[in-house]
């Protein structure tokens, strides 16, 4: 995870992550594995802050002039990402992904998707008889 990036409500960042001791981590895999064995979560993991962001024009103190970022809980998104990277890890080795369903997991590109989606328009430009959208 990167450091020196906003925490989510209770402050912990992924720096105060990194320095955990061996015996605390083993309680968070412990509390981890608990949550996914019950199909729960902490209700501390389900709140974030949302925080209104001025966009680079002038504010003018108008809602309207920000776009909103959300701080999540960094514990939970620690735990999110390490389930992640195993799901993505076993979808690409057992190759459960067919198709242009590849391109996010390890190994995949956007490569051959966007080559995909660029011979359809095309295609499409080259067939159509009048100027119809897509």
């Amino acid at each position: 995870m990167p450091n020196n990036k906003a925490s989510g409500p209770s402050k912990i960042s992924y720096e105060m992550i990194k320095h955990l001791s061996g015996e605390v981590l083993d309680f968070s895999l412990l509390l981890a594995n608990t949550c996914l064995s019950r199909g729960d979560i902490p209700a501390d993991w389900r709140e974030a802050v949302v925080y209104p962001i001025p966009k680079p024009h002038e504010f003018d103190a108008q809602l309207k002039n920000t776009r909103p970022i959300t701080l999540l809980e960094t514990v939970r998104k620690c735990v999110v990402k390490v389930i992640t990277n195993r799901l993505s890890n076993i979808l690409a080795d057992n190759k459960v992904l067919q198709g242009g369903n590849f391109a996010g997991l390890p190994g995949g590109s956007t490569d051959v998707p966007i080559k995909m989606l660029d011979a359809i328009i095309h295609q499409h430009k080259h067939d159509s008889t009048d100027d119809q959208e897509l």
